[in-house]
């Protein structure tokens, strides 16, 4: 598949989970169950998803110390085009070989991600990189109501870009009945092999909160803090209020909007400044019991305060694959 055929593939493909969601997947719907036997039969759990950063509140069936390993994990095509105000545009092709997780035991569990990056500006190819990451995952369960988790990742890319990522993402669960909260920050370091300048550390924080509606909503939102100390001097704040709807058919769909600042720059009185808003909508729509489809479509509206060297941006971001699961 070269670059123009998978773009216009991702084009198309756009518009199926809009018109998925209207038709019933009766025939791998689970047999409705009442919400006393869900309270006694589920656990609420909270799913990361490693390379979107989003976090899905989840009703799994419980697991027993003797459940066999499970995997899920997304195998699929991720585009962006760039339209940038005073410079060329730009477009990125992942091609995703595996981005996911397996379960080992009930409080282990190993992600990966697998992906090739193309990019190309003004319409011309810039090159690829390779890109890999490994996700150990540990979970504990204090109680019904409360939950810690270790994330820790190695992150590899060889090519046009070129860096080693290294972090350890330590979180908390807390779960009172309806209400959800997830607390984490995440630590790291990060070389991208070009001088001193371009290595130093980064932090991130993302708490979430989710009150859970009936009918299978959840609604709720999230607070985003980015840091790095290198080059750029990257800070970015925003905040995400979202709602996630679970049908009963077992198709997923998650609507969200963010507001945020980014400022970026080495000089302190010279830092490039934005505004940007998001709209986002992120599906995942049962197959059968082994596969899923899943889209994740975003417009992003960057304005830039005191024009810095790229301009105002929109981007348009579409990520669609499937899910598989076993």
């Amino acid at each position: 598949m070269n670059f123009e055929k998978a773009v216009n593939a991702i084009k198309l493909t756009s518009f199926v989970p809009l018109l998925a969601l209207t038709i019933p997947l009766t025939a791998n719907a689970d047999e409705p169950v009442t919400e006393e036997q869900a309270e006694i039969e589920t656990e609420v759990g909270l799913w990361s998803d490693h390379e979107y950063r989003d976090l899905i509140l989840s009703t799994e069936p419980a697991q027993s110390s003797n459940a066999a390993p499970r995997t899920r994990a997304l195998t699929g095509i991720e585009y962006e085009h760039i339209d940038n105000e005073n410079q060329p545009n730009e477009e990125l092709l992942h091609y995703i070989y595996a981005d996911g997780f397996t379960r080992v035991t009930d409080n282990f569990s190993m992600g990966y991600v697998f992906k090739e990056i193309h990019h190309s500006r003004g319409g011309e190819s810039t090159g690829l990189s390779n890109y890999s990451e490994l996700i150990p995952s540990f979970y504990w369960r204090q109680n019904d109501n409360v939950a810690y988790n270790l994330m820790l990742s190695y992150e590899k890319t060889i090519g046009e870009w070129h860096y080693d990522k290294y972090m350890a993402k330590p979180g908390v669960d807390l779960s009172f009945g309806r209400h959800f909260l997830h607390l984490s920050a995440e630590l790291g370091y990060k070389d991208e092999r070009q001088g001193p300048g371009s290595r130093g550390a980064f932090i991130e924080s993302e708490p979430l909160y989710l009150y859970r509606l009936d009918n299978g909503i959840n609604i709720g939102a999230k607070v985003i803090y980015v840091e790095e100390h290198n080059d750029f001097n990257y800070v970015e704040f925003a905040v995400k209020p979202l709602v996630q709807f679970n049908f009963d058919n077992g198709n997923y769909l998650e609507l969200r909007y963010e507001r945020g600042t980014l400022d970026m720059g080495s000089d302190p009185s010279n830092r490039d400044h934005y505004d940007y808003d998001v709209y986002a909508l992120y599906t995942d729509l049962p197959i059968n019991e082994h596969f899923s489809f899943l889209a994740d479509i975003q417009v992003k509206d960057r304005h830039a305060d005191t024009a810095p060297w790229t301009g105002d941006q929109l981007v348009w971001f579409s990520k669609v694959g499937i899910v598989w699961k076993f």
